[in-house]
């Protein structure tokens, strides 16, 4: 414990560029272990798994050739069946006229022949067998023991099965099969223990097919069959077919077998002498699983003299039950071999993946080195206030990603210096329109006494005029209409500075902008012009005087359809805005700082767009002012943005208006909205177009 302390000790008392080139190297070397684990397991797992595959292809395919070789018997067995004139010979009791089957007997199962059949016999319906075709001298005698021939006489249908028959009854049908059916057993060190010392059995594959007269009555069998034991033409298919004869240093790559119950007594699997390994016995771990519970059995077996990679499949009589097995073995030590040459390439690519590493991270640390040398110097430079510096990246260095960071960050810290300016400007431009708005409206009070006694002087003269003065009376309508005026814009003055008279309620915003565009959207002015509304649905309640607010509404509009000369596209827009929300990456930085100056954590945002002729920059600034117009003179007062900025002001709202020649006119209103009042809007659509 004490020496691992040490070591740790030691290790943070070096350099950085030491520990750096360390660091690389423990992580190159626990990643290089980790992946050679990882590597073989998935090297021994990926090959163990395609060769299991394989087995099962090959197995699937045994049974394909075993069945095949079933059908071939079947179909040789209804060619006789129908090309022979039982009939006849069973009424007459000609059986001397079947001498030809004999000639349908297999003699010598080393030649490719094309009889299939060991045993050929004809059975009248009661099971006497009538004729032997290889023992023709034995008959009489009943064969209703078969369970294949039995069947077929009850059911009157051909049935086919692979069957176990006594030595004595195989020898019976034909004598000559007694080289072939006496097998003696040869125990292994891995073999099951078999008492006695040759087989009482055979493995036949038995077919009975019903013969049957002129009227379709059955009047009797026609029963053949081949023996299994010691007829190699199933096994060497099997392995021609799966394996392809391949070797594997000169030995055979794949092996094909059929078992006894447990007893190898059709097989191409040699043994030391190279001879068939017939009557040698499987393990007792493949017959527990295979012959005694029924299960299909696949892995690593050892069989006569190496191992194998096998799979066991059972077979069943007809009856259901198991009699034997049908075996495919492919040999281990190719892919045995095959992953051990794996591993070393890839042990061997792991090493000197790590020897690189090593020489990647002393170079990496020597670069680390004098990378963060080159950011502390540029942070020196960033904190003495020069803001406009940036980092050259280098394509080779490696460390594009950091030094493309640091300038952003630079360039962060740059445009929150400019947005600091801007909302400062902001802040000013709101004192001096506050200011504004303090000496508006004390000018209106003093003027709006002196107006009112001209007012009324004027109507007491035009009431004492007579009527037959008809100029004098004329100017002095004159006087009263333009002191009505002056009254107005002296109102209008009022209004930019009162504050909004009335009880404050909670209403919709969605609600004023709808109601203010039904009032106008039918209007002459308004018949060109597009209207498009994206107005959020679910806005928080807003609190203040929905008169005062249509009144603004309906200004703006009517401002924007007098700069579209009645042709263009005005769009109205809502969306709500939280102070502390990120989930908007698009929202301009700029508008985050207006939100900051509202008291309200969730904002309502209003912009109303259109496409008319727009605004020169150089008038925005004063776009709020008192008797600021830029329409033609007797078209505007100038107080209809700036009666819409008290408005807003009053309501602890901000209202900014961005503009370009040509660019058309966007206005920006933000209102503080009820936190938690989320009522349910059917009838705000998340999209509204009205064509005038």
């Amino acid at each position: 414990m004490k020496n691992i302390e040490r070591i740790i000790r030691k290790i943070l008392q070096m350099n950085l560029q030491k520990r750096l080139i360390l660091g690389f190297l423990i992580a190159t070397c626990l990643t290089g272990v980790v992946a050679t684990i990882v590597g073989i397991h998935l090297i021994n797992k990926h090959i163990i798994g395609e060769v299991q595959r394989k087995v099962e292809q090959d197995i699937n395919t045994a049974r394909l050739i075993y069945n095949n070789s079933i059908e071939r018997i079947v179909s040789q067995m209804r060619w006789i069946e129908v090309s022979s004139p039982f009939e006849d010979i069973i009424r007459e009791r000609e059986y001397e006229k079947l001498d030809y089957f004999s000639d349908l007997i297999r003699i010598d199962i080393s030649q490719n022949s094309r009889n299939l059949l060991d045993m050929l016999s004809l059975v009248n319906s009661s099971g006497e067998v009538l004729y032997r075709a290889a023992n023709p001298d034995s008959r009489g005698d009943s064969v209703m023991s078969d369970p294949v021939i039995r069947r077929c006489i009850e059911k009157g249908t051909l049935q086919v099965s692979t069957e176990l028959m006594s030595v004595e009854k195989v020898l019976l049908e034909n004598p000559l099969l007694s080289d072939r059916v006496n097998i003696s057993l040869t125990e292994t060190p891995q073999s099951i223990k078999i008492s006695g010392k040759k087989l009482s059995d055979a493995m036949v594959i038995r077919v009975a097919c019903p013969v049957r007269s002129d009227s379709g009555e059955m009047i009797g069998v026609l029963a053949g069959g081949s023996v299994v034991n010691k007829d190699y033409a199933i096994v060497d298919k099997i392995k021609e077919t799966v394996y392809s004869n391949e070797k594997y240093k000169g030995v055979d790559m794949g092996f094909a077998t059929i078992f006894q119950n447990g007893v190898r007594i059709s097989t191409n699997v040699m043994d030391e002498h190279k001879k068939r390994a017939i009557g040698t016995t499987v393990s007792e771990e493949v017959y527990h699983t295979v012959i005694e519970e029924g299960k299909n059995w696949i892995g690593r077996a050892f069989v006569v003299n190496d191992w194998y990679i096998s799979s066991y499949s059972p077979i069943y009589d007809i009856h259901g039950s198991i009699i034997g097995m049908l075996y495919t073995g492919i040999l281990e030590a190719k892919y045995r071999d095959l992953k051990t040459s794996a591993m070393w390439i890839f042990l061997g690519i792991t090493s000197l993946g790590i020897i690189i590493s090593f020489f990647i991270s002393y170079t990496f640390g020597n670069t680390i080195i004098g990378r963060i040398r080159l950011l502390k110097e540029a942070t020196d430079v960033i904190a003495s206030g020069n803001l406009d510096y940036k980092l050259g990246c280098s394509r080779f260095s490696g460390f594009d990603m950091l030094d493309e960071a640091f300038n952003n960050m630079t360039k962060s810290l740059k445009d929150r210096d400019d947005r600091l300016k801007k909302v400062f400007q902001q802040l000013t431009k709101t004192e001096r329109l506050a200011a504004l708005g303090q000496i508006a409206a004390g000018v209106a009070h003093e003027i709006n006494n002196p107006l009112g006694g001209i007012l009324l002087y004027s109507n007491l003269v035009l009431e004492e005029l007579d009527d037959n003065k008809k100029n004098l009376r004329h100017n002095i309508e004159k006087i009263i209409y333009q002191t009505n005026r002056c009254k107005e814009i002296v109102q209008n003055l009022l209004d930019f500075s009162r504050t909004p008279s009335g009880e404050f309620l909670p209403f919709q915003i969605n609600s004023i902008i709808h109601t203010s565009l039904n009032l106008l959207k039918d209007q002459s002015m308004f018949l060109g012009i597009e209207i498009e509304t994206r107005l959020a649905e679910n806005l928080p309640d807003i609190l203040g005087d929905r008169w005062r607010l249509e009144q603004v509404f309906l200004n703006l509009f009517v401002n924007a359809a007098d700069a579209m000369n009645g042709q263009g596209h005005l769009k109205v827009e809502t969306k709500l805005i939280k102070r502390y929300s990120h989930d908007d990456e698009t929202t301009e930085g700029m508008e985050t700082e207006k939100v900051c100056l509202l008291t309200s954590t969730n904002t309502v945002k209003i912009t109303v767009s259109d496409t008319g002729k727009g605004i020169d920059k150089n008038y925005l600034p004063h776009i709020f002012e008192p008797f600021f117009t830029t329409k033609e003179p007797g078209k505007g007062t100038g107080l209809g943005l700036s009666i819409a900025y008290g408005i807003i002001k009053k309501y602890n709202g901000f209202i900014d208006v961005e503009s370009e020649n040509g660019m058309g006119t966007t206005v920006t209103m933000y209102l503080p909205a009820q936190d938690g009042s989320m009522e349910q809007i059917d009838w705000a659509n998340s999209e509204e177009r009205y064509i005038g």
